[in-house]
């Protein structure tokens, strides 16, 4: 398989945003690393060695400031906090297997650049040029950010993790979870908030205060409170349901003991994910199989937050995993292919799997036909 046919750019999926290679590469770079790992071959470390070295150059990050994802007329290239959190897990990840701590401080950098704000737990969003824009009110988009940059090894690690439990602490009040268990898509807390930020203009030692003519309430975001509206949303917030218990899943390995995981909301969420509600929502939803997979992101939330025996959780992730494949695999192209807005960019997101730990993967069958091996990389 020769990897220049899958190591590009997509779209985002529905939103048709035209990305940079930066989401993509970073993604390759994970799985990549799990291919080391198994493989112990060297082909895969040159590999990630290379995918490294693009995500922190300047074409990458052109302004010194936060990665460039996404150019969309009327859009941040920044992808909100959301694609900065894919970045910071990539590069993580890079740092620990080429032992090379330059990867993982880039991604520190970028981390304490973005403004947070310790009374509602949440961070201002970052453009590519250094402008701070207002708090992302999309919650998956704070919980990844948290959850990567939790995976940051560096000399500011302690600093980085007392962000983190401030954000685990103000969960209560920026998660809407409905009577069922469904994470509700956005941030529906009244935010009434002055912003700081860095100017673009200005040293970046110094810190400028910022008035944002900027109010979260029922009155300004009344869309948020129409019937409409919030149909849409509550099927949009299905097809991300098991992407929020991912990140979840990832906070928790950094964050083992946090009282939040033995909250009744928190245990509600994860009641929904293995119930047959859940399951029967994703068919026909655009941002489950097609988008956010399930059948990549629903095994290893359930690998961390129930008590299944290993058996029990290779036979339910080969169930999940089977679905995936069976529902988007496209033997022709090797890639997942059908029933996707995104081609490029859904078959990048296997690299989801590989935090299922290998005791379950050895046990989950797939039945596809060989997608091949890496043997020909260049």
């Amino acid at each position: 398989m020769e990897t220049q046919n899958y190591l590009r750019p997509g779209h985002n999926g529905p939103y048709n945003d035209p990305e940079t290679p930066v989401r993509n590469y970073g993604y390759w770079l994970i799985t990549f690393s799990k291919c080391y790992e198994l493989t112990g071959n060297k082909i895969y470390l040159e590999k990630i060695r290379e995918l490294a070295e693009y995500l922190i150059s300047d074409n990458a990050r052109p302004f010194g400031y936060s990665f460039h994802h996404r150019f969309k007329k009327g859009k941040d290239k920044c992808n909100g906090l959301i694609g900065q959190a894919w970045t910071f897990e990539s590069l993580a990840l890079a740092s620990s297997v080429l032992d090379c701590k330059k990867y993982a401080e880039v991604a520190d950098e970028v981390f304490f650049q973005h403004n947070f704000n310790e009374e509602f737990g949440l961070w201002n969003r970052l453009e590519i040029e250094g402008e701070i824009l207002s708090i992302d009110d999309t919650f998956n988009h704070q919980l990844w950010f948290a959850a990567c940059a939790s995976l940051l090894n560096t000399t500011r690690r302690e600093d980085i993790r007392e962000r983190i439990f401030c954000f685990l602490d103000c969960l209560p009040e920026n998660l809407s979870v409905l009577d069922n268990g469904l994470i509700y898509h956005p941030i529906e807390r009244r935010l009434n908030r002055n912003d700081f930020g860095r100017s673009i203009k200005s040293d970046i030692k110094k810190v400028a205060k910022i008035s944002l003519s900027f109010l979260w309430n029922k009155e300004i975001k009344s869309n948020h409170y129409n019937k409409e509206y919030k149909g849409k949303m509550i099927i949009k917030s299905v097809g991300y349901h098991q992407f929020n218990l991912y990140a979840f899943a990832l906070l928790k390995e950094s964050f083992p003991d946090h009282p939040f995981w033995r909250s009744l909301p928190f245990q509600k969420t994860v009641d929904y994910l293995i119930s047959d509600e859940f399951k029967n929502g994703l068919d026909e939803n655009r941002y489950g199989y097609p988008y956010n997979p399930p059948g990549f992101e629903v095994p290893f939330a359930l690998s961390m937050f129930t008590d299944l025996t290993v058996d029990e959780l290779a036979d339910i992730s080969s169930w999940w995993v089977n679905e995936q494949f069976n529902r988007c695999y496209e033997s022709e192209t090797r890639m997942m292919g059908r029933n996707t807005d995104d081609p490029l960019t859904h078959t990048a997101r296997v690299y989801e799997l590989v935090r299922l730990p290998n005791s379950i993967l050895e046990r989950t069958e797939v039945d596809i036909q060989p997608v091949g091996d890496f043997s020909s990389i260049d």
